[in-house]
């Protein structure tokens, strides 16, 4: 009996060790948790919605829908107003909170955005996300499908607003403040950040059944993130501050998201040469004809390189991240003999992949 109990125990501990090991994931990433609530609509718990609050009035742009599985969080773009003022505002929700602003009544002044996110320190390699996509006005605006990590604190004073001036207030850790290459904040930010990852879909399209999207999730340092950030917007946020370019009535369903960790390489460099010819997804001995070489052959692997283009049109690089030693181990080979073994673990440990590299001169 105290055999069965110890292995019991034993088999306890080893799957509550599984369980953590892949459970880097983001909070409620099938939408089922809608213990809150706004104006009297539920609420999701962990995620937050670009609800609006202000000189009196309610405004609900986040819904709880049948999903895919279970529930879903639906956003819209929808025409709201009071004393006889309307505008249309941005439905999206983020596990960082939405904020608008503005002074008084005047539209004019009005800003928006999101400031926050949740406490993180993994690296994903890609964000899938299945979702449906509706409205009358959808080849006119894009959706957004927006995963960002960083570290260290942002803050700013002022935020673009619908006319093109400033608006002052004052936020911490506010996404444009963040992400300064792709959507950066053009009335300048106080502190900025250190941003670290970045994942950006976004397309003019229509979506009446549910579909997957693959989101690439590219890197700008190897630094180990503090925060992270995920959005998902019906239409023109966060590629517009504000009001601007927004369709009343599109929207955006949204389910089963989840984080992909990979195992592959996707640059391989060399004694400081990098392998132009290298296949990431080979598991044969590959040939690396590295020329004069001797000594200690220094080998350094990449992952998340790739470029997206930001909100004013210019083609962003990002160099991607050097795989540590927590990730990678290498047995050495011998030139022109015995070839090299490269063994990389995916961060989550989720899945593994070994090359074998002959190098030659």
């Amino acid at each position: 009996m105290k055999k069965r109990i110890q292995r019991a125990l034993t088999l306890i501990v080893v799957c509550a060790a599984t369980l953590s090991l892949y459970a880097q994931q983001l909070p409620d990433p099938h939408f089922e948790n809608w213990s809150d609530k706004f104006n009297g609509d539920v609420q999701l718990k962990d995620w937050h919605g670009s609800n609006v609050a202000q000189v009196g009035f309610k405004f609900t742009f986040m819904y709880q829908k049948p999903g895919r599985t279970g529930y879903c969080a639906y956003v819209t773009d929808r025409q709201v107003g009071a004393f006889g003022i309307k505008e249309t505002g941005p439905g999206y929700f983020g596990l960082g909170i939405a904020w608008q602003h503005m002074n008084g009544l005047s539209t004019k002044t009005a800003t928006a955005g999101t400031y926050g996110g949740i406490n993180w320190k993994y690296r994903p390699d890609s964000m899938y996300v299945w979702i449906k996509r509706t409205g009358a006005n959808t080849d006119k605006e894009d959706f957004h499908l927006l995963f960002y990590s960083w570290t260290g604190t942002a803050k700013g004073t002022k935020y673009k607003n619908k006319v093109g001036g400033c608006t002052h207030v004052e936020k911490i850790n506010e996404e444009s403040d963040i992400r300064q290459a792709l959507d950066g904040n053009e009335c300048e930010t106080d502190v900025k950040a250190k941003q670290i990852a970045e994942g950006w879909y976004r397309a003019r399209a229509k979506y009446n059944e549910w579909t997957q999207i693959k989101v690439p999730i590219y890197y700008l340092n190897d630094a180990v993130p503090s925060m992270c950030n995920v959005i998902f917007s019906a239409g023109n946020y966060p590629a517009f501050r504000a009001n601007d370019g927004l369709y009343d009535g599109n929207g955006l369903y949204v389910d089963d998201v989840e984080l992909i960790y990979s195992s592959k390489i996707d640059k391989l460099v060399i004694a400081g040469k990098e392998w132009k010819g290298f296949n990431p997804n080979s598991a044969d001995i590959q040939v690396f004809k590295a020329g004069e070489i001797s000594g200690d052959v220094k080998i350094e692997a990449f992952r998340g390189i790739g470029s997206l283009t930001n909100i004013k049109g210019k083609k962003v690089n990002f160099r991607g991240r050097r795989l540590d030693s927590k990730e990678m181990t290498i047995v050495p080979g011998e030139i022109d003999g015995k070839p090299w073994v490269i063994t990389v673990k995916a961060e989550d440990g989720s899945s593994t992949h070994t090359y074998k590299i002959k190098i030659e001169r």
